[in-house]
């Protein structure tokens, strides 16, 4: 079902942008039609002192100028339906798994120290991360990776923040449409430089400025004025004009530097005007996305300050016309207006420009939580279980990064304990831990998580899933296991809840110490404020349950079809009883018949 909505928009997109095309060219062969039309007109009519051709080829000099803005606005509304395409095509892959292919995965905010980050797929290739991914800018970047955590952190911004997305979720149309928007910013735009160069006040004397920019600009007009009505003589003006020009020269070093910045910002300062717009007259009237936009409408409106800042902009850059600039400085003394009324702007809303970027960096993390809810047809906000006593119950749950179609959900009901799972190769052991943690981490983040209801305390999530070894360091991989699990030992003496997770415990070592090891490893890992699962081929640590150790047994098992070896995924209570390595062997042509 929500593939088929993201397909009939799709649908509808393009049927725009062909429209959109259509009236293009339609534009274009009315310009040039009417330029030349215009242009005859206006000759002949002056050749032959025509009023009626001269007043017919102002009405085409007005007529091509409405032409040129209309097909200006057309081409960037262009612009936009193809940014409304990528967008859609976006959610889409999410369907196929096309998007295990997207450029921009979060590998670099991976940590090392961070078992997790690797363990639960949180970020690199076909990550959360890059799953979710909605953010263009690196402000929104960094904030969604810093979301993504295997420890809970505010819980109370979590909450807001669910809040926020199941308020996006009932307006597909309204995420498409700001995600679009935020496509046109440039890819990994850094809001940090623009915020910074927008707080920083202009220096010297400002007032100084604005009184010689006014006085000799209001002089120099008034006296062209004199003399080409009142028919003055003609030399104040010329001499006020090159003063003036002469002003604006001794100027030019210090106004090119200080309105620099407005020539770098004007695209994206008209950019991020729409986008302002666009969450300004969104149907959010939720408390929590209130709370987000607030600094958009105090102590300055965002929008208004910005179409101002904008539109000085555009003044700043006709200077780069150099009749322009001659004109405008030596009537009016152009650039130290320009230069003054920047730095009156920078007083005035400078400092609130980096509180809108920042409330874009926001939206832009909840677009991308969203995701979830948008692409996936089982999906539930998470409940978070007051108390020190740790908690996990789960209802059809399934890994995010696995094709809804194909996963297998699971359910699970755990308190303070052990869980040993057992099972084939291949049966779903590694992938059921992932999924917890996984889910986990989407849910202290504020997202929906995959399932149809999840609940759980807050609790800190500890793996070792994927060890490698260290050659440089001369860690082996064993030693490497050793070490997280002592982590994970250390960690635990704070009383804290914890989720430990622990695939194929010690398999570095030899079967007897493995066997040894992981007895000692899960007896000390028992404890009333965490939740330890553990897989293993060993089913002498099965036995653990009958030594009075808390722990609890459970399996994935596989089933034979001729030559072929089945899964069902499910995981069920008890150890394990078959195996299927030897099979595989067989399979696999290592090992006869």
């Amino acid at each position: 079902m929500k593939k088929l909505f993201y397909e009939n928009v799709r649908e509808n997109t393009l049927a725009l942008e062909r429209s959109q095309k259509v009236q293009r060219t339609r534009f274009i062969l009315a310009r040039t039609l009417v330029f030349p039309a215009m242009l005859i007109v206006l000759i002949h009519g002056y050749d032959m002192g025509s009023a009626a051709e001269l007043l017919i080829g102002g009405f085409l000099l007005l007529l091509f100028a409405v032409l040129v803005a209309r097909h200006r606005k057309l081409e960037r509304l262009l612009l936009l339906t193809k940014a409304y395409l990528a967008v859609t095509a976006g959610y889409l892959e999410r369907f196929s798994g096309a998007w295990k292919t997207l450029p921009e995965d979060g590998a670099a905010y991976g940590k090392e120290k961070r078992p997790p980050d690797r363990d639960l797929h949180i970020f690199g290739t076909a990550s959360l991360y890059q799953y979710l991914c909605a953010a263009r800018t690196q402000a929104g970047r960094e904030r969604l990776a810093a979301a993504l955590t295997a420890t809970p952190r505010d819980l109370e911004r979590t909450r807001r923040r669910q809040a926020a997305v199941a308020e996006l979720l009932a307006h597909p149309l309204l995420c498409i449409e700001l995600e679009a928007r935020g496509a046109r910013l440039p890819d990994g735009h850094d809001t940090r430089a623009l915020a910074e160069e927008l707080a920083q006040p202009l220096k010297g004397s400002l007032k100084l400025i604005s009184c010689i920019g006014i006085v000799f600009a209001v002089a120099c007009t008034i006296s062209f004025l004199w003399a080409a009505f009142l028919h003055g003589p003609w030399a104040l003006p010329l001499i006020l004009f090159m003063f003036n020009l002469t002003v604006a020269m001794a100027f030019y070093p210090r106004t090119q530097r200080e309105l620099a910045p407005l020539g770098r910002m004007a695209r994206e300062l008209r950019l991020y005007g729409r986008i302002f717009y666009a969450l300004e007259r969104a149907p959010l009237r939720g408390e929590a996305f209130a709370a987000v936009l607030a600094p958009l409408f105090a102590p300055v409106r965002a929008r208004q300050a910005q179409s101002r800042l904008t539109t000085l902009a555009q003044c700043a850059a006709m200077r780069r016309n150099f009749v322009f600039f001659v004109l405008a400085n030596g009537l009016l003394l152009w650039d130290l207006h320009c230069m003054a009324y920047f730095s009156h702007w920078r007083i005035q809303a400078g400092a609130a420009a980096a509180g809108w970027l920042k409330v874009w960096a926001e939206v832009e993390v909840l677009l991308s939580l969203a995701r979830i809810g948008h692409t996936r047809e089982v999906h539930a906000f998470p409940r978070f279980i007051d108390g020190d006593a740790p908690q996990l119950m789960a209802e059809g749950a399934m890994p995010l990064v696995i094709p809804e179609e194909a996963a297998t959900p699971n359910d699970a009901h755990f308190t303070a304990g052990t869980l040993v799972i057992t099972g084939s190769n291949m049966s779903g052991k590694t992938t059921y831990m992932r999924t917890l943690g996984s889910n986990a981490v989407l849910a202290y983040a504020g997202a929906p998580v995959c399932a149809k209801s999840f609940a759980l305390t807050p609790m800190a999530v500890y793996t070792s899933i994927q060890i490698s070894d260290d050659l440089a360091g001369g860690i082996s991989t064993f030693y490497a296991e050793l070490l997280r699990i002592k982590k994970m030992m250390t960690y635990s003496k704070r009383g804290k809840p914890m989720l430990i997770l622990i695939d194929e415990i010690f398999r570095g070592t030899n079967s007897a110490d493995r066997i040894v090891g992981a007895r000692e490893a899960i007896r000390r890992l028992t404890l009333p404020h965490a939740i330890t699962i553990v897989t293993t081929h060993d089913f002498e640590l099965c036995d653990l349950e009958r030594e009075g150790v808390p722990v609890t047994n459970a399996h994935f098992e596989e089933h034979y079809e001729g030559d072929k070896i089945l899964f069902d995924f499910k995981i069920r209570e008890g150890r394990c009883r078959t195996t299927n390595a030897q099979y595989l062997l067989r399979m696999a042509g290592i090992m006869g018949e």
